[in-house]
């Protein structure tokens, strides 16, 4: 006989304070008159997120391709990951998903292929070789 654990859902507010707490930060980001340093750029590189302002702004004024022009991993890659666990976050604070991150080895190889996907983004970028010069901000 196989034993089931009824689970109470929480409360949603967790998530969207999540989402309005990221928000508030990307129309800061957009207009802050400050430049904010940068490790990689100190080094001489561009960092894997070089152009993630730049490209938040764009995509806020409605400017898509800009917005890939400036940072296309962040755009096409990162951000849509956040909206999937901001989503992922919603279903499981209002009972209809067990987990925020698949478990097991689909988790594991989310995440390796996300942090993969980071560290090649940066290399990438990086090359003094065409056609990766074209990836540099």
């Amino acid at each position: 006989m196989r034993t089931v654990i009824a689970r109470t859902p929480l409360p949603a507010w967790r998530t969207a304070l999540a989402a309005l707490g990221l928000g508030t930060a990307g129309v800061l980001l957009v207009i802050s008159p400050f430049d904010l340093p940068c490790v990689f750029a100190a080094l001489g590189w561009d960092g894997p997120m070089c152009g993630g302002t730049r490209m938040l702004a764009a995509l806020l004024r409605g400017h898509p391709v800009r917005a890939v022009e400036y940072n296309a991993f962040a755009a096409l890659v990162l951000l849509p990951s956040a909206v999937a666990l901001l989503v992922a976050g919603a279903r499981y604070e209002t009972g209809r998903a067990w987990r925020l991150w698949p478990s097991g080895a689909a988790g594991t190889v989310a995440a390796a292929l996300m942090g993969g996907g980071l560290l090649l983004w940066t290399v990438l970028r990086n090359l003094p070789v065409e056609p990766f010069t074209t990836l540099a901000v």
